[in-house]
C-alpha cells in the first residue's frame, strides 16, 4: 500500500467531520467540554454510517 491510499481514508473522514458545524466553525464553548463534544460527533458519524 502507498502512503496516499492509507491517508486518503482518514482524510475523508476528517472532511466529513468537518461538515458538522461544531468542527468546521470552532468550538466556543467550555474546553473540558470539548472532548465529549467530539465523542458525540464520532459516534453519531459511525451511526450514520452504520458501523
Amino acid at each position: 500500500m502507498t502512503v496516499a491510499s492509507l491517508c486518503a481514508p482518514v482524510e475523508h473522514a476528517i472532511a466529513h467531520l468537518k461538515n458538522w458545524r461544531i468542527l468546521a466553525t470552532g468550538y466556543r464553548n467550555r474546553p473540558q467540554e470539548l472532548p465529549l463534544a467530539i465523542e458525540t460527533v464520532a459516534k453519531l458519524e459511525l451511526y450514520r454510517l452504520g458501523r
